[in-house]
């Protein structure tokens, strides 16, 4: 095929595609020297068109080469992209733990997702549709949701079920993309096109904490207590992410005091060692004077402390916290249904 020919077989295509063509093309090795001089931002949008882009025709990577390096010779064989190509690229450029977020925020950039059509949709048109699904189904749906609309469908699924559901999500474990492409083309032939929404981190106890912190606390208590009859320990692992300390900065003054009325001195102390200046200040403020300067002098007096058992009694204030949201003696602001409202 001529240069001329290559030209035009590529004369429609896009400036992200032709760049994702030319980094499968070059191969991992070169492409990961290639994202390293990369910012962050082109290289989420790159790797989710590599991601998208699977099989490349010979004459269209030719094509691209050709425009890009005039003089360089070109191979006549078939490149295949991919989710696997992009994740060794990441991997080989920025290390495990960056391609690891940056898959994530990756998997959320693809045009036309029928995940990504969801946000404008009620929820409780969107539990309609999949309450007939498959459990797994509806699971990996939801987890690739958006955790305030993620807990918002669950609230409207069947009340047997959701407990299922939620523990589904806990325990999943990395989709396959092509699968999770698979259900995608499924709803993309039920759902309209007025559908649109953003993929979310996909799976595990944080999503479905996340998820369950949109909602009111009477509904999330009983799903947690369906989750506990399947498995006490997943049950116990989203708990401990529904309400972290640092999240003290969402209450309000009243509550505070609250809190403080259930918790010693001594552990009080304990979890001040690690955290932030505005969590010390509201604490402090909710205090009586002489209170306030006795509790930062056994803050100082404290000494060095091993981090785990500084955050042992954080995550024990973290459990009064949600014991007393769930008995309505306070407030989280955030949280969904009616007791998010706050009536001074």
């Amino acid at each position: 095929m001529s240069m001329q020919a290559n030209a035009k077989s590529i004369e429609n295509t896009g400036g992200v595609r032709k760049a994702a063509i030319l980094m499968i093309s070059l191969g991992e090795d070169v492409s990961s020297k290639v994202f390293k001089k990369l910012p962050d931002k082109e290289i989420e949008v790159l790797s989710a068109e590599i991601t998208k882009t699977g099989t490349v025709k010979a004459e269209e990577k030719q094509g691209v080469l050709e425009q890009f390096y005039e003089t360089m010779r070109l191979q006549g064989y078939i490149s295949q992209g991919g989710f696997n190509f992009a994740e060794n690229v990441l991997r080989k450029a920025l290390g495990d733990t960056k391609t690891e977020r940056m898959l994530n925020r990756v998997m959320g950039l693809g045009d036309g997702s029928s995940f990504e059509m969801l946000r404008k949709v009620e929820p409780l048109t969107i539990a309609n549709f999949l309450k007939n699904e498959h459990r797994q189904t509806i699971s990996l749906v939801l987890a690739n949701l958006d955790p305030a609309l993620s807990g918002q469908v669950l609230s409207k699924l069947p009340e047997d079920i959701q407990s299922d559901i939620a523990f589904r999500i806990a325990t999943m474990d990395k989709p396959n993309p092509e699968v999770l492409k698979s259900i995608e083309e499924v709803l993309e032939k039920h759902i309209s096109s007025e559908f649109e929404t953003t993929r979310g981190t996909v799976g595990g106890t944080k999503s479905v904490a996340d998820a369950l912190n949109e909602i009111d606390s009477e509904l999330w208590m009983e799903i947690l207590e369906g989750v506990e009859d399947i498995d006490p320990e997943v049950a116990q692992e989203i708990k401990n992410k529904m309400f972290v300390f640092k999240d003290i900065e969402l209450l309000d003054n009243r509550s505070v005091q609250e809190v403080l009325k259930e918790v010693e001195s001594k552990e009080l102390a304990i979890a001040l060692k690690a955290a932030t200046d505005k969590i010390k200040e509201m604490i402090y403020s909710n205090m009586s004077k002489r209170a306030a300067e006795g509790l930062r002098e056994e803050v100082e007096y404290l000494g060095p402390m091993r981090l785990v058992e500084v955050e042992a009694m954080q995550q024990r204030i973290s459990d009064v916290v949600r014991r007393l949201e769930g008995e309505g003696r306070i407030v989280i602001a955030g949280r969904g249904g009616s007791t998010s409202v706050i009536v001074e």
